[in-house]
């Protein structure tokens, strides 16, 4: 029976940790490969997940896969680097041409068993789609057929596009609407969550009228009610719950207090005497009675997407704290996060979703932070962009993310060895 116990434990912990990171990220780029249809953008691949792929399909131009593992996502946007770039001027290619003369695909010979042998001249890939190859017939200028295969293996390829399905191709607003999409699904996956939450749980009402009664309790012995209207304590008028609460903790040591309630139109009056309860290390007087809330979808709504608004303003103001004070003891990696959705796994679907809407709150935020390689980062050179009236050199930015992205993975290697080594 405990090996049982153990085994659902475990399985339920690697099913939420999978489902919690699948669902924050994919949302992310969800967003980045919505809006970059919508702006005419090709968009090769959607994958969930990473490493070798389980199953694919084909929709709008998009090779959809799951792949092995199913922690995170990715999304390809087409042009998001000069597509000049992919290639070096006097390497040595395969082609394939079509039945008009046109490259339809071009690779390694590796990579393209089948296809002519060439040596790339010069080539131009952003504006007018053509290579210029040298074979054994002579150097000559081919038209590139859009969409032609780039093969990066055997296997899998990607697709050469003509300048307006390019991200290089769209106005400066197009391409930031495209890297704000990402972080705006987060937060919107955030606050709907968190409406669910207070679907569920309910909203804490500023009401003097007294919510669930814990059991064996004073409130409980002196005969209050759930949904009595509490009027005055100890001739004092109650006329909201923050009120209640500071007649009930002002006197400490508590002494019996009287409480006229309106109980369905009848006036009752009790004695009642808190008695005193540890929190946060202090003896409190408390009643055990709980404060009202209220289920209203509207209220939920707004309060939900209020936690996004106050959630990020204290994140930031967190991520200030750590860097001002040096407290990078306090950041966790994957590892980390996937030890806290273990253990709020135990405890029931919506403490799962509780985690999930704070992951997608602080992806979305730590994607703005203006760190190469982050959507923040990107933002930032089209700041730049639109302070200079052109843009930054698109080899040199992207330099500039690669070395970014490689030290965000050396941090992240060095938090996940901190958290390996503390947790084991």
């Amino acid at each position: 029976m405990d090996e049982l116990i153990i085994v659902e434990s475990v399985l339920r912990s690697a099913v939420a940790i999978i489902l919690v990171f699948v669902v924050s990220i994919v949302i992310h780029e969800f967003g980045h490969y919505i809006v970059a249809k919508k702006c005419g953008v090709a968009v090769p691949a959607f994958a969930i997940g990473f490493g070798p792929k389980l199953i694919r399909w084909y929709r709008r131009g998009t090779e959809f896969s799951v792949r092995l593992f199913p922690i995170g996502g990715m999304v390809q946007l087409a042009g998001e680097l000069p597509q000049d770039t992919l290639f070096r001027k006097g390497e040595r290619l395969a082609v394939e041409f079509d039945d008009e003369g046109r490259i339809q695909a071009v690779g390694d010979p590796s990579d393209l068993p089948r296809g002519q042998i060439a040596t790339l001249e010069d080539l131009d890939l952003m504006d007018r789609l053509q290579m210029t190859l040298a074979m054994d017939d002579g150097v000559r200028t081919y038209p590139v057929r859009p969409h032609a295969r780039l093969m990066t293996s055997t296997r899998n390829s990607m697709p050469i596009v003509e300048r307006h399905e390019q991200v290089l191709g769209k106005p400066l607003w197009q391409r930031a609407a495209m890297i704000l999409a990402g972080p705006f699904m987060n937060f919107l996956l955030a606050g709907v969550l968190f409406t669910l939450l207070n679907l569920h749980t309910g909203i804490p009402v500023n009401s003097p009228v007294l919510g669930q009664i814990v059991p064996n309790t004073p409130a409980a012995q002196a005969g209050l009610m759930q949904g009595d209207r509490v009027e005055k304590v100890d001739g004092q008028t109650i006329q909201n719950w923050a009120q209640l609460v500071k007649a009930i903790q002002s006197d400490n040591p508590p002494k019996p207090l009287t409480v006229v309630v309106d109980r369905s139109g009848r006036t009752e009056t009790l004695v009642v005497r808190p008695h005193l309860v540890t929190v946060q290390g202090q003896k409190v007087p408390q009643l055990g009675v709980n404060a009202p809330v209220t289920h209203d979808p509207v209220q939920a709504f707004t309060s939900g997407f209020a936690s996004v608004y106050y959630g990020s303003v204290n994140t930031v103001q967190l991520y200030g704290q750590v860097i001002s004070h040096h407290q990078f003891q306090d950041l966790s990696g994957p590892v980390g996060i996937a030890d806290v959705i273990s253990q709020q796994a135990q405890s029931g679907v919506w403490q799962v979703v509780f985690i999930t809407a704070l992951l997608s709150l602080n992806l979305g935020l730590f994607n703005l932070f203006p760190i190469p390689a982050l959507d923040g980062g990107r933002l930032l050179f089209m700041v730049v962009e639109m302070v200079r009236g052109k843009g930054v050199d698109p080899r040199k930015e992207g330099l500039v993310h690669f070395v970014g992205f490689a030290l965000l993975m050396l941090f992240a290697v060095v938090i996940t060895y901190r958290d390996v080594t503390r947790l084991f």
